[in-house]
């Protein structure tokens, strides 16, 4: 698998992990833990492999990024949390500046 699969389904399970803490209403609530642990582990076993083919700073970065970016839009649509002009501008430069990382990579 490119690393840069590995490097998105990592961001999609830990988006997965950080979904599922929300979920367990501050470790309260059973099932929900079981989806972190599930989530984190995944994400972070992907992202060891990530990093054996992609420079550190430009992969965390991306993974990072990308996880912010689509938490807030998981937030939005399944939580209905206020998605605002400065919330789009903060989303919008952090995919901005990822893309400077990784065109000064190349």
């Amino acid at each position: 698998m490119s690393p840069y699969a590995l490097l998105g389904l990592s961001v999609l399970f830990e988006v997965f992990g950080d979904t599922c803490m929300k979920l367990s209403d501050g470790f309260r609530r059973k099932l929900p833990i079981i989806g972190i642990a599930v989530g984190y582990a995944v994400s972070f076993y992907a992202l060891s492999h990530v990093f054996a083919s992609l420079p550190l700073g430009l992969a965390y970065a991306i993974w990072t990024s990308a996880a912010v970016a689509l938490t807030a839009v998981v937030s939005r649509i399944v939580w209905k949390e206020k998605f605002n002009a400065k919330k789009i501008a903060g989303v919008a430069l952090i995919i901005v500046g990822v893309a400077c990382l990784r065109l000064g990579a190349m």
